[in-house]
């Protein structure tokens, strides 16, 4: 009868030990990860007539390293595997009974970046006809993901608004987005 030889046994745990261990830190390693980026403004110029719709395009910058380095420090920016868009709230600094997002009818968020084709991120297809001067504007399918526009660099976010009625001054708009990170190697 043939009997194992004790090297090739040691062989085969350490192997199963070590497989095993690879796995556990490679667990270890992902850092999934919720992030507010910094608030952007944009000016919605008066709209003296309804119906016309209106663009605004604000170009933002995000330092994905840093970010990468101060919520998942042992990962780096080449592991990001997603970067999802999970929410977009838009809030007016000087609003008014005859100025506010009730003026508004439709409101529409995009995303654009060199050679990454424009989408459409964000929408309120008929904003209820209310005094309201901050809204929480639903995310497309409750996330996107955007790491295709963020690993840019620079990507575009446009705000689409179609007005139900005028207004007499120009409205600035403060919009926060809220990221979900996946990160892991």
């Amino acid at each position: 009868m043939k009997t194992i030889h004790p090297v090739l046994v040691f062989i085969l745990i350490f192997a199963a030990g070590f497989l095993t261990s690879c796995k556990k830190i490679k667990e270890n390693l992902k850092a999934d990860f919720d992030y507010e980026a910094e608030a952007i403004t944009v000016t919605i110029p008066a709209i003296p007539i309804a119906g016309e719709g209106i663009e605004v395009t604000q170009e933002v910058a995000m330092d994905l390293d840093a970010i990468i380095q101060k919520n998942a420090p042992l990962v780096s920016a080449n592991n990001v595997r997603e970067i999802n868009l999970t929410g977009i709230t838009i809030e007016l600094a000087d609003a008014d009974e005859d100025n506010n997002l009730q003026n508004l009818e439709t409101i529409r968020m995009a995303v654009g970046a060199d050679g990454v084709e424009e989408k459409v991120i964000a929408e309120i297809a008929n904003n209820p006809d209310v005094y309201e001067t901050a809204l929480s504007i639903p995310v497309t399918d409750g996330a996107v993901d955007l790491k295709p526009y963020i690993m840019k660099k620079k990507f575009d976010y446009t705000l689409h608004v179609k007005p139900r009625r005028g207004t007499t001054k120009s409205l600035t708009v403060t919009v926060k987005t809220f990221y979900r990170f996946v990160v892991g190697v």
